[in-house]
């Protein structure tokens, strides 16, 4: 584990259009009622650097970023954009920044001096669908856009009037403009590149070439400055370069060993870089379409490359990198040596949260098996541990009291959709990691010899106490002392290597699996007896009530509540059901501290909230709102009074119980 600097914000977006200026505290914007804090950034769609190369524009999951570049501080944070910011671009003076994205009907422009909205530009819609707004570019006063209605916008900048709209029949939301946006280039699911004529809307050239069946799908497209070169990466690992003049392949260059992902062209068209799904950037000159440097530093995927103007200030033609690892580094073309590690906190998809028992830290770990302790205090990262970590963590585990750490994962292959949501991954040629215990407070890797060969395909937990470990293999569920690794018990499961979740009680003494075919197992680890409720399947998710006495499960269609009173036959009674539908997911679904509210996630076509249901009638108590990908994990506090929400959006929101219980009460007249 290794102390670092942290340029740190929280924030929360919601549909209300809200500005920011230069003195806000960017930790605070946004917050809607109940919040207090947003920690981390979000992960990075796109980037760009404004015309005079002293600003850096960041679009991620969450919101708008502009960073000083002399200085490497955060500038601003821009919200009102309803969900991810997928396109962004500067005027040609600098003076505007423009952006949009996913599920947002309009384009925010920006006063980049003042830090405040001008004006917003509603869109096209599609009824019914969802919505994204995939590139953005200028032509002199002139703004160009085109969204999933397959429509460019032509807006006087201005006047912010809309000038006129125009329909083209692109299959593809992969889609870039040429600097001076009279060519549109898209990219089919599959193999085909189609370019059009924005001045005369008619198609142009149509590029087929990149490799067979799955190994067709193109990532990423760029266009030189003069537009005369189209470049493409795909699945099949190469970079294609296109004539759009002759309307021909140029060349296919090949040296990565992984995903294309990322491409741009230098200011003054001599070089371009491309970026890859296993870490690396590789820069070619165009004339002689040879290697220049591998550039070697990331740690995760790349997801958004973009090169400084030239004659600007200090870093001058260098080339950013933003990956999911967080980072955005900055780096010399010339030779490949990297200048600076420009911005950390970007953080792609959280998977699992924890308090700490004094409730002055909180734990948060990312799809990668990156694991960040934050100061709930002053609400700043304190510690990243990264010695270790795997391209994808495929089981994560924290102790309730965020005192272990425990993954397993995959360097396989990511690749986060820079204009839309989810990923792509592949674990070719490699196999799942072992688990990697972590002790927190120390920082210190834990050698587990005992378990050694036992959990390439398993689930597993931590006791309450801290004290054992259990895992879910082809030989059952087995138990182990974590300090002396005595084997304390072996339970016998339904099907083998088929359980997805283990869940102690609070107090230490019932354990809960829920198979792959969604059935539920309970057992008293006390005589390692099956107590499992009956008749009871088609769970989505299960959890113990705070003081150890009802376990629910969560089905399709309701709430099962399973009494585990023993009765003179020595089995649970009292199994009641409350219909209604939820869309709660393995620990995506939490009791509140006095045991009545069910608090999980939720989803409502691309909106993604935190549901309140009645543990007693069933029935929905409201939402809350604010993460802009699907909510991971919820987790209390122990004293009862913060909830924290972890969501694919790459952030972790952290909630007032007392407000929310507070507000709701006063809501429906109690």
């Amino acid at each position: 584990m290794r102390m670092k600097p942290v340029f740190f914000s929280t924030f929360l977006l919601t549909a209300a259009i809200l500005s920011t200026s230069v003195a806000q505290d960017n930790t605070q914007v946004g917050l809607p009622e109940g919040a207090i804090a947003r920690l981390g950034k979000g992960g990075i769609n796109v980037m760009q650097f404004s015309p005079d190369g002293t600003r850096l524009a960041v679009g991620t999951d969450v919101g708008l970023w502009l960073y000083d570049v002399p200085s490497g501080k955060e500038t601003a944070l821009f919200t009102g954009h309803t969900a991810q910011v997928n396109a962004l671009a500067f005027s040609p003076d600098g003076k505007h920044l423009v952006s949009g994205g996913s599920n947002d009907p309009f384009i925010h422009v920006w006063d980049v001096e003042t830090k405040s909205k001008l004006s917003t530009l509603t869109l096209t819609q599609r009824r019914n669908k969802s919505f994204a707004l995939s590139a953005l570019t200028f032509y002199g006063r002139m703004l160009f856009g085109i969204n999933s209605s397959r429509k460019i916008t032509f807006l006087n900048i201005d006047t912010d009037r809309e000038l006129s709209e125009e329909s083209f029949f692109v299959p593809s939301y992969n889609t870039i403009f040429s600097q001076d946006g009279s060519r549109l280039a898209a990219a089919n699911p599959g193999e085909k590149i189609e370019v059009w004529d924005t001045t005369t809307n008619s198609q142009y050239a149509t590029f087929v070439g990149h490799g067979d069946g799955r190994d067709k799908d193109i990532l990423t497209l760029a266009f030189s400055q003069d537009k005369k070169i189209l470049a493409s990466g795909s699945v099949d690992k190469t970079v294609k370069l296109w004539d759009t003049q002759n309307r021909t392949e140029f060349v296919t260059l090949k040296g990565h060993d992984a995903w294309v992902t990322a491409i741009a062209f230098s200011d003054d068209g001599n070089i371009f870089a491309s970026g890859d799904a296993r870490k690396a950037i590789k820069i070619w000159d165009l004339e002689s379409q040879k290697e220049r440097a591998t550039l070697i530093g990331h740690k995760n995927t790349i997801n958004a490359l973009t090169f400084a103007p030239m004659g600007t200030s200090r870093y001058s033609g260098c080339l950013a990198s933003g990956s999911a690892d967080g980072t955005i580094r900055f780096w010399n073309p010339e030779n490949g040596k990297e200048l600076t590690t420009f911005a950390t906190g970007h953080t792609e998809w959280i998977k699992a949260v924890a308090f700490s028992e004094n409730g002055t830290t909180l734990a948060s770990v990312a799809f990668n098996g990156t694991l960040d302790l934050w100061n709930l205090k002053t609400r700043q990262e304190l510690i990243t541990l990264t010695d270790e970590h795997s391209n994808a963590a495929e089981t994560v585990v924290l102790s309730p009291n965020a005192t272990y750490f425990a993954c397993r994962g995959s360097e396989g292959m990511f690749y986060f959709n820079p204009g839309g949501f989810g990923f792509q991954g592949s674990r070719e040629g490699v196999d799942s990691n072992n688990l990697q215990f972590w002790d927190i407070a120390t920082g210190k890797k834990l050698s587990l010899p005992w378990l050694d060969g036992r959990i390439s395909d398993s689930a597993f937990t931590i006791s309450p106490d801290n004290n054992i470990l259990v895992v879910s293999n082809d030989q059952g569920i087995r138990a182990w002392h974590l300090n002396t690794g005595t084997e304390l018990f072996k339970l016998n499961t339904e099907q083998p290597l088929s359980v997805r979740r283990l869940v102690f009680s609070p107090d230490g003494e019932k354990l809960a699996a829920i198979s792959r075919d969604d059935i539920p197992q309970v057992w008293d680890i006390t005589t390692q007896r099956d107590i499992s409720p009956p008749n009871v399947e088609n769970i989505r998710a299960s959890l113990f009530s705070p003081d150890s006495s009802t376990f629910a499960m969560i089905g399709r269609n309701g709430i099962y509540l399973w009494k585990l009173d023993i009765d003179s036959d020595d089995k649970p009674n009292n199994l009641t059901f409350l219909p209604g539908k939820l869309n709660a997911k393995r620990n995506k679904v939490i009791f509140s501290p006095d045991g009545t509210i069910l608090v999980g996630a939720g989803s409502d076509f691309w909106n993604y909230p935190i549901q309140f249901w009645d543990i007693k009638t069933g029935r929905s108590l409201g939402i809350l709102s604010g993460h802009t990908e699907s909510i991971e994990t919820v987790v209390f506090s122990h004293d009862g009074k913060t909830l924290a929400s972890g969501s694919a959006d790459g952030t972790v929101l952290l909630w007032d119980w007392e407000k929310i219980t507070a507000k709701r009460k006063e809501n429906i007249g109690e």
